[in-house]
């Protein structure tokens, strides 16, 4: 678990730096660069609320394996 949310820490780290260039600077005119910042951003949005709710996912599938 603690190499996950190292990866998912830096994950989170660039992933922000990418949005933040993405908003501030010409990028924005780029329709390739506009599907990898809605990638990113659902990347970060679907790790960051699996960290939050890690222990109730993991008590979730400890009670489906103790069936």
């Amino acid at each position: 678990m603690p190499e996950l949310r190292k990866m998912l820490r830096w994950f989170h780290i660039f992933g922000g730096l990418y949005l933040g260039t993405f908003l501030f600077s010409p990028l924005i005119e780029y329709p390739s660069a506009l599907l990898a910042a809605r990638i990113v951003s659902v990347g970060l949005l679907l790790s960051g609320v699996s960290m939050w709710q890690w222990p109730r996912v993991t008590r979730a599938i400890r009670g489906l394996q103790g069936q």
